[in-house]
């Protein structure tokens, strides 16, 4: 019976969650943006701390691993890999489009559902899914698309989530063949990363520490003497404060 720790920072949305045994027993997240950096660290701990729990009792460490805003994945991951490296622990990379897809996995077998995240311009981060008795099914390999590659793609009864849907739905391409009610601008959760986590646990699929990289999808562009270029690095030696120290 694993407890997990997931992180989620692809998006707007700065959540992390606790699942122990199977069930979900703690989530906590902001929906703000460009706080990620300073916030997410003490969300982990406020969480932990209100569930009586310790970073000693953690088995794991989950963290959504996009694709997604280029920044918020590195920095999820850079706190993700500093925990991880801290305990000694295995980290599961659970990919976001993934995640957003299981939020929808309350309706009817059959259905088609496609998360969908704003790159830049028209440019969008996308994976189609099917419902089935057991979660959401990818269908194929994430891509990134212009809007009206998109709407083409899909029949008129699909049904788009995720932050992506605000910008999408006010494209031509899309209002001509989507109606509102196929658009739900839910952003991504915790939660769903740490109930995928859970069962990829259960599978002893893990990710390497020293290895693992954000799903950019889109080439990422570095900013010249910008500190966060180095963040998803393993960081050896490296120590997480505001807790750790005492687990």
């Amino acid at each position: 019976m694993a407890k997990i720790l997931a992180i989620e920072t692809a998006t707007r949305v700065c959540s992390v969650a606790l699942i122990d045994g199977g069930a979900v027993t703690g989530e906590s997240g902001l929906n703000i943006p460009h706080v990620h950096v300073e916030r997410l660290v003490i969300l982990i701990n406020e969480l932990l701390e209100n569930l009586h729990a310790s970073y000693a009792e953690i088995d794991a460490i989950a963290v959504s691993n996009g694709p997604g805003s280029f920044t918020g994945l590195r920095i999820g991951l850079s706190v993700a890999k500093g925990i991880a490296f801290a305990l000694d622990r295995k980290i599961i990379a659970v990919p976001t489009l993934d995640a957003l897809a299981l939020s929808l996995s309350y309706l009817e077998s059959g259905r088609m559902v496609v998360p969908i995240l704003h790159a830049r311009g028209e440019e969008f981060y996308y994976a189609p899914y099917v419902i089935t008795d057991s979660g959401a099914q990818r269908q194929r390999a994430y891509a990134i698309a212009e809007a009206e590659k998109i709407a083409d793609e899909f029949a008129e009864e699909t049904v788009f989530i995720g932050e992506g849907v605000a910008a999408f739905s006010k494209t031509d391409a899309a209002r001509r063949k989507f109606g509102q009610g196929s658009m739900k601008d839910v952003p991504a959760s915790a939660r769903e990363v740490a109930l995928l986590a859970d069962d990829r646990f259960k599978k002893g699929e893990f990710a390497d520490l020293s290895s693992l990289v954000p799903l950019y999808i889109k080439d990422f562009i570095a900013i010249k003497g910008n500190p966060l270029n180095k963040l998803s690095r393993p960081m050896p030696g490296s120590r997480l404060k505001s807790g750790l120290e005492e687990s």
